[in-house]
């Protein structure tokens, strides 16, 4: 049995309506042509012989049974959730119908010359969801069970690797065993469609992938390593870094003449963290990068200080130690990014801010009860921004 999604971890900026609703009106849809009865559902078919935009339209939203509704139900759940929360509902919906009707379309204009047979269900324009889904974020993970050997295996797998063992699957199908109209060919076609749907965006500006896109991906040139902005010391090879020399190289001139005495200093804050007196432990790393700028703390000890000042609610202290930890570890920062998301929203008011740092935030790379954090947070500053609210001017 094929592995069906059920979530992913793709960011979701936007809440699922048109997903939802697609969904239910397929459902009622369903309902309506008796549950797939036969003579029923005909009229809904997408037949054959001849051009009838209505039925362009029907087809999408008529299956033959339970089983054909439910897997369709799955996919448009899985796919729906990477699409519409990456472009709104509004923009969701119409490039759904667009792809369905193209292909419906499509499929009656090449099948003119066939005066029998026909096809109904919505897992066309899915396909088109999946292909979507592989052009715009293929590094994102889906969450997918499966039934073998009457057990139930849930686990991970890349949007990348599920599009490319599916429709690798169709295309094997199709050129073995079924070479004609078929479910093979429809959900190819639908695929088709979809990529092209994707890539139309992705060159059109029309979506923000984050440079997490197909095309950047296979290039190797990826995520931040693609963003002209990231610096590594001038001790780094950028090569074996990020397998590319195209990252600029700040420069970082070592000072050893105060090592010895920063050493004896910094091994005091960090008896200072570990006692719990992140207070005074910030106050002491104050005045030594006042006399060193050099002076920094382990990437752990810098988290447990981030962490107890924000406990201790003293968000401005908090904040410039989050920030350093953001620059300076930004392979591990997705914790700190939430935390200054967080900070961005309720004590400087700029929930536009907060939420162009969430979208810097892989869910993968948080635990539970982080990513229910982050979630909370994007859902808080979204709604102040539906409000009106405005990002309040830097204080900084």
């Amino acid at each position: 049995m094929i592995p069906i999604p059920i979530s992913t971890d793709a960011p979701i900026y936007h809440f699922p309506f048109a997903t939802i609703g697609l969904m239910l009106a397929n459902f009622v849809c369903f309902v309506v042509t008796g549950g797939g009865d036969p003579e029923r559902t005909i009229p809904w078919v997408l037949e054959w012989g001849h051009l009838n935009p209505i039925e362009w339209v029907t087809s999408m939203f008529a299956h033959a049974g339970i089983g054909h509704l439910v897997g369709n139900l799955f996919f448009l759940w899985g796919f729906g959730l990477v699409v519409e929360g990456k472009i709104g509902w509004f923009r969701m919906l119409v490039t759904y119908m667009l792809i369905g009707l193209g292909q419906a379309a499509f499929l009656q204009v090449i099948m003119l010359p066939w005066q029998e047979g026909g096809a109904l269900g919505a897992s066309s324009a899915i396909m088109g969801l999946m292909a979507i889904s592989l052009v715009w974020a293929p590094k994102n993970d889906l969450k997918v069970f499966m039934f073998l050997a009457l057990r139930v295996f849930v686990f991970d797998v890349t949007i990348m690797w599920y599009a490319v063992f599916y429709l690798g699957w169709e295309l094997i199908v199709f050129a073995l065993f079924d070479q004609g109209m078929g479910t093979a060919a429809l959900h190819l076609s639908g695929a088709m469609f979809g990529f092209a749907a994707g890539v139309l965006f992705l060159k059109k500006g029309w979506v923000d992938c984050e440079n997490w896109d197909l095309f950047r991906v296979l290039s190797g040139n990826y995520g931040r390593f693609a963003d002209s902005s990231t610096t590594v010391g001038s001790y780094a090879d950028p090569r074996l870094m990020f397998g590319t020399a195209d990252v600029a190289v700040r420069n970082e001139p070592e000072d050893n003449s105060h090592k010895a005495q920063n050493g004896r200093l910094l091994k005091s804050i960090n008896a200072l963290i570990d006692q719990g007196d992140v207070i005074t432990a910030s106050e002491k790393l104050f005045d030594l990068r006042m006399k060193d700028s050099d002076s920094q703390l382990t990437e752990k000890r810098l988290k447990k200080l981030s962490i107890g000042l924000l406990r201790a609610n003293m968000p401005d202290d908090a904040e410039i130690y989050v920030e350093e930890y953001i620059e300076r570890f930004p392979d591990n920062c997705a914790w700190a990014r939430v935390r200054m998301a967080q900070l961005l929203l309720t004590h400087h008011r700029r929930p536009n801010a907060a939420l162009q740092m969430l979208k810097r935030v892989r869910l993968s790379e948080l635990h539970s009860d982080q990513q229910a954090a982050a979630r909370k947070i994007a859902q808080a500053a979204r709604k102040e921004v539906q409000a009106g609210v405005q990002d309040a001017e830097p204080e900084w």
